[in-house]
């Protein structure tokens, strides 16, 4: 990775994937119990594509905090190949990794989307060994990751997260399908602890 690059990173300010979504989803229990418009409870209005693919950004460093066993933050910082950056720490040395978001999404905003034509699409980053490709699978039903086939593409890593039930507590996270030994790991939607009240 290039030291410009690694510079501008230093320089961010990350955020903790599971208190991100924690916040987001008190957020969104207050919204769901109003008469706001459904596309804005989803975050499919253009408005709210920040949110939305930050909220995506926060899952996905959640999977991968529990595939590598170490906190993953993010930090926003679209650039023309990548929405965000990734950063983790082993001992005192920062890891970062620069993320493109990718979505499947609902049937009922596109039924004609689907995974294999975004994956068959990553064949036009022609000079991306560095980059990390994330597809938010964000369908009903079963995903085979067996089934999907993978052209050979010149980004680092690919990627594969969507949830496993319908309230989404659970998800799971597919990859790296740039490996022949790509296999799932699943996590959960972070709780909440309650906070203990001293007295009145």
């Amino acid at each position: 990775m290039d030291r410009i690059l690694l510079r501008a990173a230093e320089k961010l300010t990350y955020v903790d994937p599971a208190s991100y979504l924690i916040r987001l989803r008190r957020l969104e229990i207050k919204i769901a119990a109003s008469d706001t418009p459904p596309k804005v409870k989803a975050l499919r209005t253009n408005d709210l594509k920040a949110a939305r693919e930050q909220r995506q950004a926060a899952l996905f460093c959640l999977g991968m905090g529990q595939r590598l066993g170490q906190k993953v933050s993010f930090a926003a910082r679209e650039d023309q190949d990548y929405d965000f950056i990734a950063s983790w720490i082993v001992g005192e040395e920062r890891h970062i990794a620069t993320v493109q978001l990718k979505e499947v999404v609902p049937a009922q905003a596109n039924p004609q989307a689907s995974i294999h034509a975004i994956v068959a699409s990553l064949t036009k980053y022609t000079n991306s060994d560095g980059l990390t490709v994330a597809i938010h699978l964000n369908r009903e039903g079963r995903f085979d990751p067996c089934l999907l086939q993978v052209p050979k593409l010149k980004i680092g890593s690919l990627w594969v997260f969507g949830s496993a039930n319908p309230d989404q507590s659970r998800w799971n996270l597919w990859g790296n399908f740039k490996e022949s030994d790509a296999y799932a790991t699943q996590f959960s939607y972070p709780e909440a602890h309650p906070v203990e009240r001293s007295g009145d």
